[in-house]
């Protein structure tokens, strides 16, 4: 049986670059591209991507959520790989631990900044967190 790899997408040039490690690491693996709109900064909204929310703002997010998916799926045609595609709305690190805590993943290939000192303490990392709590292994890709 293929290993199911997650590979969560935020469209950066760091994901973009994790999403082409994960194929290359895992020839033979069951991709799983999973991209979180972060509303940590907004109101309450909840997660809306799997029960079809309905008001301007969630679906404005869903939006961007869909244009991330479009910028993943075509970096996979460019390898000749299929992918499943995933779309929450959340605090990132939280969406991608649950998803992978919650489905069957094998190992998460996620794309990291870089960022050090006081700007990583100020906005946090998601690789970090993802790192510190996985139930499965990580792959950084920086």
């Amino acid at each position: 049986m293929p290993p199911r790899i997650l590979v969560p997408f935020d469209d950066s040039e760091p994901a973009r670059q994790a999403l082409d490690h994960a194929f290359e690491l895992f020839p033979d693996g069951e991709f799983v591209v999973l991209t979180v709109v972060d509303t940590t900064s907004l109101p309450f909204i909840p997660n809306a991507a799997s029960e079809g929310g309905g008001d301007e703002e969630t679906q404005e997010l869903l939006g961007e959520a869909a244009a991330r998916i479009e910028v993943a799926e075509s970096i996979a045609d460019e390898h000749g790989i299929e992918i499943e595609t995933q779309a929450r709305l959340g605090t990132p690190a939280q969406e991608v631990l649950e998803y992978a805590e919650n489905r069957p993943v094998d190992h998460i290939v996620i794309g990291s900044h870089g960022r050090s000192g006081v700007a990583r303490i100020l906005l946090g990392s998601v690789a970090e967190v993802v790192v510190r709590h996985s139930p499965v292994p990580v792959t950084v890709v920086r």
